[in-house]
């Protein structure tokens, strides 16, 4: 590698450093104080950044949110196909179920998106989440996975709703989030036993650890909280 090429490619290492400095120290503010509350200047403090540092990732505050939002759900799509397409439905929903008992950054991004302000102001990913969720069940229903005249897109959109208001639900009621993949896990099969073929229930994975297994497989790290 020339050095003109080196230095390029330390310039883009450290702008990917700083940029995730600010976007877990958001994570941390956002979460305690939400967007209305959080303040720039803390967030810089916890990164150890200047206000500089800031100003060429984000324009605003609500720009800082949108990425958190984006960076957080980005990954939704990567993860291992399997054989059944209701697998993948359940994958999706119990490795977010790992990471937000586990990552501020998650925590944060769901109580952001739930958030009146959010469409208008910096952004929601549910629309995103619902279109992964009807596509994965859309191939379910090709392939006779589901129960005849079930409609794929009130499935997906019942599943994101369900999958948010349990985790907000849970932290309210128990203070933590120590049992969310159990209940995560008991909502998918409650809502899969209504909407999949009797043949499909003994061979999917509703696993409380299933999230767990998943994260250790992709190879993933977990920022620190």
């Amino acid at each position: 590698m020339t050095d003109p090429e080196h230095k390029k490619r330390a310039m883009q290492e450290r702008a990917k450093a700083t940029r995730r400095k600010l976007l877990t120290a958001a994570g941390l503010e956002f979460e305690e104080h939400e967007f209305g509350g959080a303040s720039v200047d803390r967030i810089l403090k916890a990164a150890g950044l200047t206000k500089g540092a800031f100003y060429h990732h984000f324009k605003t505050k609500a720009d800082l949110a949108e990425a958190l939002l984006d960076d957080t759900f980005m990954d939704l799509q990567v993860l291992p196909t399997q054989d059944l397409k209701l697998q993948e439905v359940i994958d999706t929903g119990m490795i977010l179920a790992y990471r937000v008992a586990r990552e501020a950054a998650i925590r944060a991004a769901l109580r952001l998106s739930v958030t009146y302000q959010a469409p208008s102001t910096y952004g929601t990913p549910w629309p995103a989440w619902v279109a992964i969720d009807k596509a994965q069940l859309d191939d379910a229903q090709e392939r006779g996975e589901l129960l005849p005249g079930v409609d794929t897109g009130a499935t997906a959109f019942q599943i994101a709703g369900a999958w948010s208001g349990l985790v907000l639900t849970a932290h309210a009621v128990d203070q933590h989030l120590e049992h969310v993949e159990e209940r995560i896990s008991v909502m998918y099969r409650n809502l899969l036993t209504a909407t999949a073929h009797p043949r499909c229930l003994p061979e999917l994975d509703f696993s409380p650890d299933r999230g767990r297994h998943l994260f250790e497989l992709v190879g993933a790290g977990i920022p620190g909280d």
